[in-house]
């Protein structure tokens, strides 16, 4: 034949799911155990009866009948699951088979036939989680019998198999396709594995999902399934959210920032409570601390500016030394909002300006409160903006330096120079 003769003979399959699945094309399924093969499975069979959306995201072309083949561990997944799920009547329109032991033989491959005929079957879902264990040659040489007589007998297979090697959490891709035995058989697929390890008693999975066709169809969300451990609860109970890439890498570089943080944290808090208060000196800290210029002072400004870093007593010294802020401390130091202070201050801004002059003038010391920088840090002055801007040049001299930033050791002294010799 001509290229020409060629392409007028091909016949472009229908779709199952648009833009994912055609008819007509054997898919698998793959993973690793106990990443909810069977579950996604089930959803996706739910969807295709029903002609509804596989996760509620990949809409289906329209209702198809639909079987489900599997073995004993797979009827135990698909009950807890069916009394879990709130539509019951999607999974009513399903063809349900649990009897799939050993197909192999010429004798069961036609009971499958007959089974598909039988029903008027387009999609048939094989869970293979039950087969019995076998070499990788003989495994594949069953799927590939089984996809077969499913296309012979005019219906899709969808095989879902998991791989023989466990795999850490991460997004799978073609090469593990490659190394099991249902890659002989894939057209188009669906890869499923962990994004991070599941938290027992949590009921939340977060899942990589990846799917592909050998005519170059491809593509890869994040799946995050909520169980709920509660079978009489009403809501909560199997609910899945699609999530794009960009979604979790973002949220993936936040966790990671934050552990970064907090581990920084805790690695100079430490040194605090390790270091001799006489040695306490900001350069001191940081060579025991072990961090880097940047990194030593993000964290140092942001437990200086939680008030968890101060200045020790004892006054301005040619260095100035640091203390650890203690817990009970930092809540004692802190304000305390109370519902009757808040409406006494509403009060008192709500009462015109006449009856505001009328109180009797305080000092500015004993009008209101002490700052919480003249509790940590001594006789530091505290001044407010309009205070420190009405005082004059000679008088901003005569302050306080910040607690926070060490004081120059006397006057800058002019470099001596050096005599010419003759």
């Amino acid at each position: 034949m001509t290229i020409a003769e060629l392409l007028s003979r091909r016949d472009s399959p229908g779709w199952l799911l648009s833009g994912m699945l055609r008819q007509r094309e054997a898919a698998v399924i793959l993973g690793p155990s106990r990443c909810l093969k069977t579950s996604l499975a089930v959803d996706l069979g739910a969807a295709l009866a029903s002609g509804g959306a596989f996760l509620g995201e990949f809409a289906a072309e329209q209702a198809f009948r639909v079987g489900f083949v599997g073995g004993e561990a797979a009827q135990a997944a698909v009950m807890s699951l069916a009394e879990r799920r709130g539509d019951l009547a999607a999974l009513e329109q399903i063809v349900w088979a649990f009897n799939l032991v050993e197909p192999s033989g010429a004798v069961n491959m036609h009971r499958l036939s007959d089974w598909i005929a039988r029903n008027q079957l387009e999609v048939v879902l094989i869970d293979a989680a039950d087969l019995a264990p076998m070499t990788r040659r003989a495994e594949a040489a069953q799927l590939r019998a089984l996809a077969d007589c499913c296309l012979a007998a005019g219906a899709t297979p969808i095989v879902c198999c998991r791989t023989r090697k466990e795999i850490k959490p991460r997004a799978m891709d073609a090469a593990d396709l490659a190394d099991s035995p249902c890659g002989a058989i894939a057209r188009q697929w669906l890869l499923v594995n962990r994004r991070e390890a599941f938290e027992p008693g949590s009921g939340l999975h977060r899942l990589w999902l990846t799917f592909g066709a050998s005519s170059g169809r491809s593509g890869q969300w994040g799946v995050d399934i909520n169980e709920s451990a509660e079978v009489d609860s009403a809501a909560g109970q199997w609910e899945a959210t699609i999530r794009d890439v960009a979604s979790i890498e973002l949220e993936a570089a936040e966790v990671e920032a934050q552990t970064l943080a907090d581990r920084l944290w805790w690695r100079l808090r430490c040194v605090m409570q390790q270091i001799d208060p006489a040695n306490a000196t900001k350069l001191k800290i940081r060579e025991l601390s072990g961090m880097s210029g940047g990194k030593f002072g993000v964290t140092w400004d942001r437990m200086v500016a939680d008030g968890e870093i101060v200045l020790a007593p004892g006054g301005m010294s040619k260095e100035p030394r640091y203390r650890l802020v203690d817990l009970a401390e930092k809540i004692a130091c802190s304000p305390v909002h109370s519902p009757a202070a808040e409406e006494t201050e509403d009060a008192a801004e709500s009462s015109p300006p006449e009856k505001k002059s009328q109180s009797s003038p305080l000092p500015a010391e004993e009008s209101g409160p002490l700052s919480p920088l003249g509790t940590w840090f001594g006789d530091c002055l505290s001044l407010t903006t309009a205070e420190l801007l009405a005082l004059s040049k000679e008088e901003q001299k005569k302050t306080t330096p910040s607690p926070v930033q060490s004081p120059r050791n006397g006057p800058r002294r002019r470099p001596k120079r050096k005599k010419r010799r003759r």
